[in-house]
């Protein structure tokens, strides 16, 4: 075919856009692909970020995950950190998934709720020994202190001790026994412990019933379960007969007489103890543990002596009570040599020169028989504060320990008299009294 041209046109242009040749213009064509290059590269990687896991292939999906580093979650890395806790250890339950803590499972805290109320109870009995030997066991007579034990297992002599729970001990003394029923009460001579066993009123020969006892394991009170058959009759000391006693269907050893007998509150129902079941014939009695009833107990419990008593705290003064301008009180007017008073200070005399005791152990005392009264309740080595006005018109708070009273005419803290008894002779008439020891 004859290609026509015009004569007045330019020869044809390529098919595709107009390409300008000059200097200027190729400089903005380089700077407008370089512009769009840039922009294209940035678009680009910005829609790599906003889509983590393009559709690509399998190879490169591999790649990234493995360049990517590791980003586990915080939670996991708490709960296997924390470092183990002593109380869950041995029978914790698995950590909480959500939280990440480790708590205590609640069987733990419902064991240690049996754990304290079997403790509680434990802690009203006590090891009755003699130097190293364990001889029997007993229980402190709550809110009284003195201990109930057996008779026959005490043997002969004194110099007994008591083990608390604690582990602590303190000499006692018979202030009061039975021989028939096995009883013995025994008078502790310093301190006094706060906790104790109560008396139950429930039948223990019930069917129903949960009894246990206390034997000993190692020196320490172990509770242990006990069988009642019945009740029966058997001879006790001097060969009386004993009536009701609580009939054993389980051994006991000779170490756990004076043990308390326990109903399923923790209550007492009766005392191990010692007695002797009659034989067919001329045959010699059999030596045979049974259990003092409470009827038994209380009996006992009503005969004991008043002298039966605890020692009651000495605090080595005399005084007189008196009204000052400030405060009323007692006026210490003479203080014991080496006593508890003169280890703490307390200074007496004449009115304006010497102490006056306001109140012992929160308890006001304006009298010489009030402050015999507040340091009466008090136990031989406990210690006691006192709230002092001095001379110099300051208060001040004194500890001070109270010891046992070095004879009985130093201490006023005497065994209460009987009923019977005829009070105390007054000072003649004409003289004032003379200050009370204290």
């Amino acid at each position: 075919m004859t290609e026509i041209r015009h004569p007045n046109l330019a020869p044809a242009a390529p098919v595709g856009p107009a390409v300008d040749t000059s200097p200027v213009n190729r400089w903005r064509r380089w700077l407008s692909a370089s512009l769009a290059l840039c922009l294209s590269g940035l678009v680009g990687g910005s829609t790599a970020l906003a889509q983590p896991a393009p559709e690509q292939g399998g190879s490169q999906d591999d790649a990234e995950e493995e360049a990517a580093p590791p980003a586990p979650p915080p939670r996991p890395t708490k709960k296997k950190a924390p470092p183990p806790l002593p109380a869950p250890t041995a029978d914790a339950e698995t950590p909480d998934e959500e939280g990440g803590e480790v708590k205590p499972p609640k069987p733990a805290k419902k064991a240690s709720k049996e754990a304290s109320q079997e403790e509680k109870m434990l802690r009203g009995v006590v090891t009755i020994g003699r130097g190293d030997q364990v001889l029997g066991m007993g229980s402190v007579l709550a809110g009284d202190g003195r201990i109930l034990t057996a008779l026959s297992s005490l043997g002969p002599g004194n110099h007994l001790e008591a083990r608390y729970a604690d582990g602590s001990q303190v000499r006692v003394k018979v202030g009061h026994h039975d021989r028939v029923w096995d009883l013995a009460l025994l008078v502790p001579q310093s301190g006094k412990w706060k906790e104790g066993l109560t008396a139950s009123v429930r039948n223990p020969v019930r069917q129903d019933a949960a009894i246990r006892s206390f034997s000993t394991s190692r020196g320490k009170p172990t509770a242990v379960s006990m069988v009642l058959r019945g009740r029966r009759s058997l001879l006790g000391g001097d060969d009386q007969q004993l009536d009701d006693v609580l009939e054993l269907g389980s051994r006991v050893s000779p170490t756990d007489l004076g043990s308390p007998i326990i109903d399923e509150e923790g209550r007492v129902v009766g005392v191990l103890g010692r007695g002797c079941a009659p034989s067919e014939g001329d045959k010699p009695c059999s030596p045979v543990a049974f259990g003092a009833p409470m009827e038994a107990i209380r009996n006992f419990l009503r005969s004991v002596p008043p002298t039966a008593v605890q020692p009651s705290g000495w605090l080595g003064i005399q005084g007189i009570g008196e009204t000052g301008p400030l405060a009323k009180g007692v006026r210490v007017t003479g203080v014991h040599p080496g006593g508890p008073a003169e280890e703490a200070k307390l200074k007496g005399g004449e009115k304006g020169a010497a102490d006056m005791i306001l109140a012992v152990d929160g308890i006001p005392v304006t009298s010489p028989e009030a402050l015999s009264d507040a340091v009466r309740t008090h136990a031989v080595g406990e210690k006691i504060p006192l709230i002092v006005l001095g001379s110099d018109g300051r208060y001040r708070q004194v500890a001070v320990t109270l010891r046992a009273a070095p004879d009985a005419k130093a201490t006023s803290a005497k065994p209460q008299p009987a009923p019977s008894t005829p009070p105390a002779a007054d000072a003649p008439r004409g003289k004032a009294p003379a200050p009370t020891p204290r």
